[in-house]
């Protein structure tokens, strides 16, 4: 192939058309095929390049030795038939905003807030084809909170210790990969992830809730399962974990994750931080089910031991879940009163969108006993975007009930 005097040259980008180079110097035409050039699923995709002849421009110049060197190098590659792994490169996210009325006794409050129907983020993934059917992979997904800007914090040990911001105002940390930073390895095996990563205890939780544990309608059995105080009730990090392949629809996965405390440290201890977890499921035609189990070293002589199982099932015209859960933490083998939850709720297709109810319930020993009922509707305007309101009504054993509202606007990309 012989290589043209090319000059430099700019992009002129077309969503969703092939992406054209114009030279800025005189020459020829070069293809490249597919195999060649990475493919950017960021609305653009590479799917050739073509370079064409144009008149020399003061405009622009950033070296036309260089520019020769690169071109030659890519020529030579594409004359010995030699071929780039494929890869793949996604930003994607989520901007969910509502307003939030709720009251209590006589308190009311109204606000703006973030991740009432889908939680809020940023986020890029890849692939790389390593060829032989494995693959390489990458996750990163970051929280933001869109009615304010700021980003969620992270936690860098599963302690209380290494909460990302600390004393300071929550959200001042910037921006975290709070929600997901992990790297894979994907093949026949199945896949092997490792970084921040959800628990397999907390998949059940979200998965068969009909609100998804978010905004006014999230499950009272999640909650009572996984507080604040919980600090890997949704996420760890440093942690191992395995996805096998799915036979005849059964799956299992597998996490490890580590405090990464020292040996000798007596004040915190070593286990502190670190836990394991498994979660089994059958996904077959419309019937779903899950069952997770896992242990955690919470803190120095703490422990925490859960177990939880959700099922669902798609008649059609409704899609019923349930979810029942026991969880129990134990101070220096002393063992506190389980907190028992429960769900059962259902979607429904309805006009453009979707319908939703459900009740979930919290017990804690004598005392405790927390009912919730949530009722929701999600408009759909297109594919990415929608409108959607829930009612909620909380209503605990003692104390006052809890009222909520929401109504916001939800767009995916």
């Amino acid at each position: 192939m012989k290589v043209p005097d090319w000059g430099c040259f700019v992009a002129s980008m077309q969503r969703k058309r092939p992406l054209f180079f114009e030279s800025l110097g005189k020459g020829g035409l070069l293809w490249c095929n597919t195999l060649n050039l990475p493919k950017l699923e960021v609305g653009l995709v590479f799917r050739q390049v073509m370079f064409t002849p144009r008149t020399p421009s003061s405009f622009l110049n950033f070296g036309e030795l260089s520019m020769k060197k690169t071109l030659i190098a890519l020529a030579a590659v594409a004359a010995t038939g030699a071929a780039f792994a494929q890869s793949t490169v996604t930003l994607f996210g989520v901007a969910d905003t509502a307003v939030t009325y709720t009251k209590t006794g006589a308190a009311k409050k109204t606000s703006m807030t973030t991740s009432g129907l889908n939680s809020s983020r940023i986020g890029f993934r890849g692939e790389e084809d390593l060829g032989g059917g494995m693959k390489a992979a990458f996750h990163m997904e970051a929280g933001v909170n869109t009615d304010n800007g700021t980003g969620a914090g992270t936690n860098t040990n599963n302690q209380a210790a290494g909460q990302i911001a600390g004393t300071t105002t929550v959200g001042s940390q910037g921006l975290t990969f709070n929600r997901r930073m992990t790297a894979s390895l994907m093949g026949g095996f199945g896949e092997l992830r490792v970084g921040r990563d959800y628990t397999p205890l907390f998949w059940n939780q979200t998965v068969f809730d009909p609100f998804g544990t978010n905004g006014v309608g999230a499950s009272q059995a999640n909650a009572a399962a996984n507080p604040a105080s919980l600090v890997v009730g949704v996420r760890a990090s440093n942690s191992i974990g395995y996805m096998s392949p799915s036979f005849n629809g059964f799956q299992v996965q597998l996490q490890t994750f580590l405090g990464e405390n020292a040996s000798n440290d007596a004040a915190t201890g070593k286990n502190s931080g670190s836990g394991n977890g498994l979660r089994a499921t059958y996904a077959q035609g419309p019937v779903s089910l899950a069952l997770a189990t896992a242990k955690y070293d919470t803190d120095l002589n703490v422990k925490h031991e859960g177990t939880n199982f959700g099922a669902s099932y798609d008649l059609g015209v409704a899609k019923i879940m349930a979810v029942y859960s026991q969880d129990q933490d134990s101070t220096s083998g002393v063992d506190a009163a389980k907190v028992k939850g429960t769900l059962i709720g259902l979607t429904a297709p309805l006009g453009a969108g979707v319908a939703k109810a459900a009740w979930s319930n919290s017990k804690q020993g004598a005392t405790v006993d927390t009912d919730k009922f949530a009722v929701g509707y999600v408009y759909n305007l297109s594919k990415r975007t929608s409108i959607y309101t829930t009612f909620a009504n909380t209503k605990p054993k003692t104390g006052d009930k809890t009222t909520g509202f929401d109504l916001g606007l939800s767009h995916s990309f």
